[in-house]
């Protein structure tokens, strides 16, 4: 189950949404996590944004996150994504896509 939070684009109608708190981000998160105990949850699009320096907790309730770019809207680089779930002592397993993802092997 992708996870998504608003990342609001200048020139749509949801352009003035402020951004969430970061601890209400985790809660959702965390029931995400309740009601769907044994599916997969991936932390999207928005996770910089809204989670901001949570973001390492956030992966203690999903399985994974989406590295790099979004469909519409840029993420942050792929580099401090690796750095921050090997900081955390978790492994990254799985392919990486592209020549340009430096994704260490495992």
């Amino acid at each position: 189950i992708p996870l998504n939070f608003l990342h609001a684009i200048d020139g749509t109608p949801l352009e003035d949404r402020e951004y969430l708190n970061p601890r209400d981000c985790l809660r959702a998160l965390c029931m995400m996590r309740f009601v769907n105990p044994k599916s997969e949850l991936r932390i999207a699009g928005g996770r910089e944004r809204h989670l901001r320096s949570l973001q390492p907790l956030g992966l203690f309730v999903a399985n994974s996150i989406f590295v790099g770019d979004y469909l519409t809207t840029q993420g942050q680089p792929p580099e401090e994504d690796y750095t921050m779930i090997q900081d955390l002592g978790f492994e990254i397993t799985g392919s990486c896509s592209g020549p340009e993802d430096p994704c260490p092997a495992t």
